[in-house]
């Protein structure tokens, strides 16, 4: 049985307004990822944005934090 592939959502972070990549918010935070080894996920960098008070949405192309 094939199980059908997701396609890559676009993860998004909103600072002052406009949407920046998860990633680059990531490299601007750096001190909160001392615990991954490697380079972070984008659901691991959502994971630390919600424990830091952002609110995920999400639709078929792309999941935003608020």
């Amino acid at each position: 049985m094939k199980t059908k592939r997701r396609t890559y959502r676009k993860h998004k972070v909103k600072i002052n307004g406009n949407y920046i990549p998860v990633k680059n918010w990531m490299r601007q935070n750096q001190k909160l990822f001392t615990n991954i080894n490697g380079v972070p996920t984008s659901e691991q960098i959502g994971k630390i944005l919600m424990e830091n008070g952002f609110k995920r949405s999400e639709t078929d192309l792309e999941v935003l934090y608020n």
